[in-house]
């Protein structure tokens, strides 16, 4: 097209208020039944977004959420999954009994935290699995013995926990957090706590009441240890793989 056939199609502001819109609108549908959708397009699908939540402690026993929810965030967490027997599980119920104030019985998976509870953004997703399963392929699995039981409080010191502290005296599951730990700097995630104690919580109440919990966990240690006599193949943990929870997502790496 010339370039006086290319002015006189140029329309001016003033000009188009004069344009008949539905001729505009007549012509655009035609344009648009004649040109069909690419395929590329077609073929995308959208995905549930997440909506505004509001988050009412009287739906989940009182318990508080420690992060909002937003939209490219997501909860994470590194831990080991533990299943115990039903007689360990009978012991558990039968401490409540013992506690002079409410305890609610963990209806969670049991496990052993290695991370603190993080959050990931969405783009760093892909990167961030990948990296969890690379080092699960160079630690080798391990064992973790029973040890105690002790009281944990959280960062915001609205629930406590009471817990079967464990141990790994080859040191396995300490080198795996630390490198772990230099992982989730490069992602500029805290690492987990300089004084961790490895523990599966059973038993939870809101607020802070580890100062009354501490002066009963010698007498339930004793009692762990009689049971643990008793039922000797509860002793050990024998881990085989490590567990990640992004969100709603699960992944379970094999070890070496």
């Amino acid at each position: 097209m010339s370039g006086l056939g290319l002015i006189s199609t140029y329309v001016s502001d003033s000009e188009d208020d004069e344009v008949d819109k539905d001729s505009i609108e007549n012509k655009t549908n035609e344009v648009c039944k004649r040109l069909p959708l690419p395929g590329s397009i077609a073929a995308w699908k959208g995905v549930p977004h997440h909506e505004e939540v509001n988050d009412d402690p009287l739906e989940h026993d009182g318990r508080i959420r420690r992060f909002k929810h937003e939209r490219g965030n997501w909860a994470t967490l590194v831990y080991l999954h533990y299943e115990p027997s039903e007689d360990l599980l009978s012991w558990m119920q039968s401490v409540l009994k013992e506690l002079p104030i409410k305890y609610n019985l963990f209806s969670e998976e049991f496990h052993i935290s290695i991370t603190r509870s993080l959050i990931l953004k969405f783009h760093w997703i892909d990167s961030f699995v990948e990296e969890i399963k690379k080092l699960c392929e160079q630690i080798s699995q391990f064992s973790l013995e029973l040890l105690n039981v002790r009281a944990y409080c959280n960062e915001d010191r609205t629930r406590t926990f009471l817990g079967i502290e464990c141990i790994d005296d080859k040191g396995i599951l300490g080198q795996f957090v630390k490198n772990l730990n230099h992982s989730l700097a490069e992602y500029k995630l805290p690492p987990f706590y300089e004084d961790s104690s490895y523990h599966i919580s059973f038993l939870w109440c809101l607020s802070d009441e580890t100062a009354i919990l501490n002066d009963l966990t010698p007498s339930l240690t004793n009692k762990l240890n009689q049971y643990l006599v008793e039922y000797a193949e509860d002793r050990y943990i024998h881990v085989k793989k490590v567990h990640l929870k992004i969100g709603n997502k699960l992944y379970a790496f094999q070890l070496k």
